[in-house]
């Protein structure tokens, strides 16, 4: 059986560059479970150097990230490298499967995938990247201050970039790319020296392994030491609409990133982001610093929802009788859809028609269905109200409010016997399931389609575990008279109710072969 019934760790973290592995120490220190993926390919790869950062200016970024895992490793905080490829679940209960088969689980997620520059099309640009074709002015403009700097512009953010850059170099040229320049800014720029340059650039030209010039498109050349190149960029986000995660434009309009507030939570509960997948230009530095906040504040959350549980352990449970669903029955007009449920259609369809008892049949939905397709059908629930809604519906079904765990039908009196969603508790009456099952006859099926557990969530008081799940009930069938055909965890193939956790479901189908 798939079972998504625990949870591996307290929190992923989804990357492992300076925002993931900060969080990841924050939350270690919190004394939280704690994995990190990383598929080790930071933003900041091809930099030999990174600076500004303070205690490790102009040291590897690759050793500072070394460092990182190491300081780790006094937690308990994992990190696997593999490269994530399907994501899934909800607050509680998510899940990351990886390129070599593995699916982990967690409590929340913290989203540190960084994002891709988006490099421009001029021949010889990629191979110069992190070297003497640069970006940040805080991050390399020390190390070529005073040097012949050219300016690329991308986009109109270029022209607040090479403002920044004149305050590293009296010798700058801004390249227009053959694009527009305002009069104000060109005004700005002669002012202040900056020499423009407005055809088209079609190449970097280098010698001796260093830039020494741009071509441009009249076959001339502008020669550089260095040129700074503002950036497009898009959010490393390809997997993260599962989760309901959506990227917003920057402000910049160079590309996208993850929407979050001042704490790193984003709009999807259990779900946080820090880094340069929320801020383009977050310096390592910066970067560290959010994924600390994050983790921070993802621990506050995980023990404000500690604190929730227990409170709500320690308040009496209600009993689940038949005044207790009267009164959840009362509180709407209509409870459910009125459409059958997806799996019962899914698994039904294809039976012969033949005697059904649908057990907890609410407003009658699923016992109309087995109804209209030739079914002898007796819809049963606990609560009068509901069945006293589900009355009149369909000449084909007999109605009842009975509790058929203390009052079961006789042995052997269908042929089909669907429960879904119908709750039994472990220390409810001792024989009551193993009669309910026995009114299955021979050749007969049960289905049973069961919420998957999410760890923390509580339902009226009731832990998950209280319940009889349908692998619990699959275990209790003897072998020698019931056959599993399905006993596992799939996808729920209908829309999420507004406000449950739950996105999957548990469904047992076994056929009952003697008895």
């Amino acid at each position: 059986m798939t079972s998504h019934h625990h949870v591996d760790a307290d929190v992923i973290v989804l990357g492992g560059g300076s925002a993931g592995l900060s969080a990841a120490l924050m939350l270690g220190r919190a004394r939280r479970r704690v994995l990190v993926l990383d598929n080790g390919t930071p933003r900041n790869a091809p930099a030999s150097h990174m600076h500004g950062v303070l205690g490790r200016d102009h040291t590897s970024p690759l050793d500072y990230l070394k460092n990182g895992r190491a300081d780790l490793e006094r937690y308990d905080v994992t990190v696997v490298d593999a490269t994530v490829t399907a994501l899934g679940g909800h607050v509680g209960h998510f899940t990351a499967t990886t390129d070599d088969g593995r699916t982990f689980s967690a409590r929340r997620i913290v989203v540190t995938t960084g994002l891709t520059d988006l490099l421009p099309p001029v021949d010889g640009l990629a191979e110069r990247w992190g070297r003497d074709v640069v970006q940040c002015p805080y991050c390399d403009g020390w190390e070529i201050q005073d040097r012949r700097i050219g300016v690329l512009s991308t986009g109109p953010f270029s022209v607040h970039h090479a403002s920044m850059w004149r305050q590293w170099s009296e010798n700058l040229i801004f390249f227009t790319d053959g694009g527009p320049l305002a009069d104000e800014d060109r005004e700005k720029f002669t002012a202040r020296g900056i020499e423009i340059v407005e055809k088209k650039v079609t190449a970097l030209l280098a010698g001796e392994d260093r830039l020494r010039a741009v071509g441009l498109a009249d076959g001339t050349e502008v020669a550089v030491d260095a040129l700074a190149v503002g950036l497009r960029f898009t959010a490393r986000s390809e997997l993260l609409g599962s989760l309901g995660l959506t990227t917003v434009p920057h402000a910049t309009g160079l590309g996208d990133v993850v929407e979050v507030d001042s704490f790193g939570a984003t709009t999807v509960a259990g779900v946080w982001a820090a880094g340069n997948v929320t801020d383009p230009s977050a310096t390592v530095i910066a970067s560290t610093a959010q994924g600390a906040l994050a983790g921070a504040h993802v621990n506050a959350n995980l023990i404000a929802e500690e604190f929730d549980q227990a409170v709500q352990a320690g308040r009496p449970r209600p009993a689940l009788d038949g005044h207790f669903w009267d009164e959840l029955y009362r509180e709407s007009d209509k409870r459910w859809s009125g459409n059958p449920n997806p799996t019962l259609v899914q698994y039904a369809e294809h039976l012969s028609p033949g005697r059904a008892v649908d057990v907890g049949s609410g407003e009658g939905a699923d016992a109309v269905w087995l109804a209209e397709r030739g079914w002898t059908v007796t819809g049963v629930d606990i609560s009068e109200v509901a069945v006293e809604r589900a009355r009149g519906l369909h000449d084909g079904v007999t109605w009842m409010a009975q509790d058929l765990l203390t009052d079961p039908l006789p042995p052997h009196s269908t042929d089909l016997l669907t429960l879904h969603y119908f709750g039994i508790l472990r220390d409810g009456p001792a024989d009551g399931l193993a009669r309910l099952v026995d009114t299955v006859a021979p050749g007969g099926t049960l289905l049973m389609v069961g919420h998957t557990p999410s760890p923390g969530h509580r339902w009226a008081g009731f832990d998950p575990a209280d319940f009889h799940s349908p692998s619990s009930v699959a275990q209790s069938l003897d072998p020698a008279e019931w056959t599993i055909v399905v006993d596992e965890t799939r996808p729920r193939p209908a829309p999420q109710a507004p406000g449950t956790p739950h996105i999957d479901d548990d469904i047992l189908v076994a056929v009952r072969t003697t008895g």
